[in-house]
């Protein structure tokens, strides 16, 4: 199997090979996303509508990979349905998905912790495979995908800041799989994907981190008043008087913001 179809890297599982499970794994990513392009601009242009248009904006992240199956669905010729593993802690669970049948065959792989889109995960590259072929692989999970009519894997990982963040899945019904095109595609798809995934992540990192910032200038605003008051009240420098709080919050196991406040407010001043 292939732990990474650009550097060449080739490890056997089986009878299969890395050139078994991505049978484009001889092509980088820009190569098949061109190809395609020209073979199906349509395609191409559907994806960079629906994922870079205005329905994309402001979504939240579990919106954005639920409008990342529907496209993969509604553009991949061959899928039937899609999905999004997302794995945290080492743990993966399935966030997006466009059937609910195919939440089994996803079970199937968590409980055996092996198959298509973990291992897209783990090697960073596009798993390909029939379900025969994931027999021969991983026979403990393919039991739900033949009961269900599964009967081809696509699966292409997710890499958000460079942190192995999940795969995109598809499944297919049809006998012939999926083709070299399918597979450039879900490749342009999962791309895209990653990257608003990463936009998403670091706008609400920053809008952590201003919230923060405001709560920590409102916190030292009331305890600057609130030494004040104890200054004055008390006939004690600035400095006693942040002393004599600091006590108080110490002894009642209160943070040190509520404390200045009641004191404000004890003292009748009004809060700013």
């Amino acid at each position: 199997m292939s732990t990474d179809t650009d550097t060449g890297e080739h490890e056997r599982v089986g009878s299969l090979s890395a050139d078994d499970l991505n049978r484009a794994s001889g092509r980088s990513t820009r190569d098949l996303v061109t190809q395609v392009a020209a073979a199906q601009p349509t395609a191409v242009a559907s994806v960079v509508d629906a994922l870079t248009g205005p329905d994309a904006h402001g979504r939240e992240v579990t919106q954005l990979l639920q409008l990342v199956v529907h496209t993969a669905k509604a553009v991949v010729a061959d899928c039937d349905a899609a999905g999004v593993t997302v794995v945290q802690e080492g743990t993966p669970f399935t966030s997006a998905w466009t059937d609910e049948r195919t939440l089994a065959v996803d079970r199937d792989q968590y409980d055996v912790g092996d198959g298509p889109c973990l291992h897209a995960v783990r090697t960073e590259s596009c798993v390909r495979v029939t379900v025969s072929e994931a027999g021969e692989l991983w026979p403990d999970f393919t039991r739900a995908a033949t009961a269900d009519g599964v009967q081809a894997f696509l699966a292409c990982p997710l890499v958000v800041d460079g942190t192995r963040f999940g795969a995109l899945n598809l499944y297919s019904r049809s006998l012939d799989g999926f083709s070299d095109h399918d597979e450039a595609v879900a490749t342009l798809i999962s791309r895209v994907a990653s990257g608003l995934v990463a936009g998403q992540l670091r706008q609400h990192r920053s809008a952590t981190l201003i919230s923060q910032l405001e709560e920590a200038i409102a916190s030292r605003a009331v305890i600057e008043q609130a030494k004040g008051a104890i200054a004055v009240v008390r006939q004690v420098s600035p400095d006693d008087a942040f002393g004599i709080l600091r006590t108080v919050s110490q002894e009642t196991n209160v943070k040190l913001r509520e404390v200045a406040a009641r004191t404000l407010r004890e003292f009748g001043a009004v809060l700013a």
